[in-house]
């Protein structure tokens, strides 16, 4: 399974030619509705704004924006994105919500359906590996379990069990949805074999993530930033270009020192000239006007 995700990703290198790798958040504990208005009043006006637009818009969920800095932002929400319960009863009501334009709503059909294919394939087998390590073999059984169960019922639903939610949340603007679009190649191309079979598909891929990616780095999305930061370091769908990998950590050091310290700002120093380090440091300046300042 490894080596055809790697293989599905040197193929988008060769074809594509960009590359955007995911960076994990810590979840934080989600903010309920009656806590939202006093968490907007500490936040400044603009971004208070900023939040609440995209809240009532349903592009994000509800709590999960986190300011960190005066436009940059990262979106942040817990592990438990769902009830306990029969999981195809949750799915078809928020495919109601869906089918109002709630994008958000599309969006956690596909994590839903995604723990379900999780917790049915050998990926819960990795998972139980990590669960022993820690000494939670048995939070994690008793869990797996319950989920395996729920998930009975959407599994025999062929017909919203094979949606393709991902694309459709992204398409409807949903920034988690779009993010995680751009993360996974596989997800919208499909196998490697497909990937051969059908270079338009993973073309097509490749300009409407870039889109996507474009769009929330501009806005100030911090993580989608960071992903730019990790593509450019270290290659993949894109060639690694070293003078854009440090431009994109002074960046992620702007909008705050806990994203890049100064030890990773000089550790992408290292091997450029200094020619490339004033580029890096040029480009930088122009992407954080273009991101994270407010105009």
């Amino acid at each position: 399974m490894k080596k055809g995700l790697i293989a599905l990703v040197a193929i988008a290198g060769v074809v594509v030619g960009t590359a955007i790798y995911a960076t994990k958040e810590e979840p934080e504990k989600s903010v309920s509705k009656e806590d939202r208005p006093a968490q907007a009043m500490q936040l400044p006006l603009s971004v208070a704004a900023t939040a609440q637009m995209l809240e009532r818009d349903n592009k994000i969920p509800a709590g999960s924006y986190k300011a960190v800095g005066p436009k940059a932002y990262e979106i942040v929400r817990p592990h438990e994105f769902r009830p306990p319960g029969d999981a195809l009863v949750h799915v078809k009501k928020l495919m109601e919500r869906s089918a109002s334009g709630d994008a958000t709503a599309t969006y956690e059909i596909y994590l839903t359906i995604e723990q379900c294919q999780t917790f049915t394939s050998d990926r819960a087998d990795t998972l139980a590996d990590s669960a022993a390590t820690v000494g939670s073999t048995g939070w994690f059984l008793e869990r797996s379990e319950r989920i395996l169960k729920e998930c009975e019922p959407l599994v025999l639903d062929e017909e919203i069990y094979q949606g393709d939610w991902l694309s459709k949340a992204a398409a409807m603007g949903s920034q988690e949805a779009m993010r995680a679009y751009s993360l996974s190649p596989e997800k919208a191309i499909g196998s490697l074999d497909d990937a051969i079979r059908d270079p338009e598909k993973l073309e097509q891929w490749k300009d409407t993530a870039l889109g996507y990616v474009h769009e929330l780095a501009a806005q100030g999305n911090a993580n989608v930033i960071s992903d730019l930061a990790m593509a450019y370091t270290y290659g993949g769908i894109v060639p690694a270009d070293p003078v854009a990998a440090l431009a994109y950590t002074r960046v992620l050091n702007k909008i705050d020192p806990r994203f890049a310290t100064s030890t990773d700002i000089a550790s992408h120093e290292k091997n450029l000239s200094s020619q490339e380090r004033e580029k890096a440091r040029l480009s930088s300046n122009d992407i954080f006007q273009n991101c994270c300042t407010p105009r």
